[in-house]
């Protein structure tokens, strides 16, 4: 009936869907499949002979992922605002909504991974049964690639098990294995393979009535309390929120979102917080980080690992060129008398692994004026990104690639960046061209711009065309 969900209903008028997204090896969400889904609900609505549903996946590489990162990555390229963002994801929200809201039961038979959309297909269910085998793993990892879960991810699951316990999931993007997913309350049993279907079919069955979220139901609070009065808030928003800060060093945005989509989404009813969740997506989706995020650790890096089998095979010369030259600056900021100590929490501030002075720098002087620490941390990553644009026009790089992986991977240069190129894209080509002609006026030649450079600012000409995004 539907080319990504096959229908069944049984003598007993439980319907089964299982989920099978064609020429994709993980079951993704894709505008395809939302459509199925919003079709195949309202049939389970409508159908005087459906009782119930339980959903399933037919695929044996597992339950469901979320968006295909490849189908996100490109977003930013196009030039899509944060209300595109939030327009573009609109439709598997809606479908989610009209799921917990079909009034009748619907179980879930989680028979692998479920994580990202997949698992907040499963929470909009209200039964959920999992796998009882240690690669059936559930969890909201969009964090880690500079998003948050916007099919109601931070809503739904605050909601379940309480805000103490969702912000920390929310926040590490941790992959939760069966049984501590079960004592969270994250799914409400697990069941080997071969019962799997028929434990959450029986589920149906034994309770017709029981096709309402808890959290639709009036007088509904979430477990432990919402708000700044709730007994966890100390904790759960105002240390998380200086711990967030600390780590991050306000580099990456998404953490911080998370946070207000459950400060703010958990103390309104259920459509109005998952309108705030949409809200603070909607920048993330639009902004470079998580382009950088997604194109360079997950896409560019999966595509590595697909045509060499490891990443062992990253450009030397341009990693120790980039390592020296690291090296050689920090020992230029020690001359200018700047403190060792400011010099290395500018490189922690920025994202950079380790500082560029060697454990026996010393300072000959300090000056009595010291620069900015955030200055002092993009003069670094400015210098590394000049060198890597330098390496690519000599042709010690064959393409983007190279320089952003090598730089990330093997260097430490900071993740939410992307990589070398990938950080000049995000300043802006202009932007980062006007800062190193400033950076080589105070400084010295090594920062000035080449004329490839120049020219490739002046045509705005991407390192990475949006086609190849």
């Amino acid at each position: 009936m539907h080319s990504n969900i096959r229908f069944e209903v049984d003598a007993d008028g439980v319907a089964l869907l299982t989920l099978d997204v064609p020429d994709r090896p993980m079951n993704v969400f894709t505008p395809g499949f939302t459509a199925d889904l919003r079709a195949a609900v309202a049939q389970i609505a409508q159908r005087a002979d459906v009782r119930g549903a339980v959903i399933t996946s037919g695929k044996a590489s597992g339950f469901m992922a979320g968006a295909d990162l490849k189908d996100l990555v490109g977003f930013h390229a196009k030039g899509g605002s944060a209300a595109d963002a939030a327009e573009a994801i609109a439709p598997g929200g809606r479908v989610l909504r009209e799921l917990e809201r079909c009034g009748k039961p619907v179980a879930v038979a989680i028979n692998g991974v479920a994580l990202g959309g997949g698992f907040e297909l499963a929470l909009a269910c209200h039964h959920r049964v999992l796998l009882d085998e240690p690669r059936a793993v559930v969890g909201l990892p969009e964090v880690t690639v500079g998003l948050l879960p916007v099919g109601g991810g931070t809503q739904r699951l605050p909601r379940l098990i309480g805000i103490a316990r969702a912000l920390p999931l929310l926040l590490s993007g941790q992959h939760v294995a069966p049984a501590e997913a079960l004592a969270l309350g994250m799914v409400d049993a697990l069941a080997p393979a071969d019962q799997l279907v028929q434990v959450a079919r029986r589920w149906v069955l034994d309770h017709p009535d029981a096709g309402q979220q808890p959290w639709d139901v009036k007088g509904f609070k979430v477990p432990g309390g919402a708000g700044a009065l709730a007994p966890h808030a100390g904790a759960s928003f105002g240390a998380t929120l200086a711990q967030v800060r600390r780590d991050t060093h306000d580099n990456l945005p998404a953490p911080l979102a998370i946070l207000s989509a459950v400060y703010e989404g958990t103390q309104l009813p259920m459509d109005a917080g998952l309108a705030v969740e949409a809200q603070c997506f909607g920048p993330l989706l639009a902004g470079p980080v998580a382009r950088n995020l997604m194109r360079t650790l997950f896409v560019n890096r999966g595509a590595a690992l697909r045509r060499k089998g490891d990443l062992s095979a990253v450009n030397a010369a341009y990693v120790e060129r980039l390592r020296q030259l690291y090296r050689s600056e920090g020992q230029a900021l020690l001359s200018e008398g700047v403190s060792p100590a400011l010099i290395a929490n500018a490189a922690r501030q920025a994202g950079l692994a380790e500082s560029p002075l060697t454990a026996e720098a010393t300072a000959t002087h300090a000056a009595a004026s010291q620069p900015d620490a955030r200055a002092v941390g993009e003069r670094l990553l400015s210098l590394l990104a000049l060198e890597a644009a330098r390496c690519l026009e000599e042709g010690v790089l064959k393409q983007p690639v190279e320089a952003d992986l090598g730089a990330v991977l093997a260097l430490g240069y900071p993740d939410w960046t992307g990589g070398t190129l990938s950080y000049i894209e995000t300043v802006g080509l202009a932007a980062f061209v006007a800062r190193c002609d400033a950076l080589s006026e105070r400084h010295g030649e090594r920062f000035k711009p080449t004329a490839a450079l120049r020219e490739r600012a002046q045509s705005n000409r991407f390192f990475y065309p949006e086609q190849a995004a």
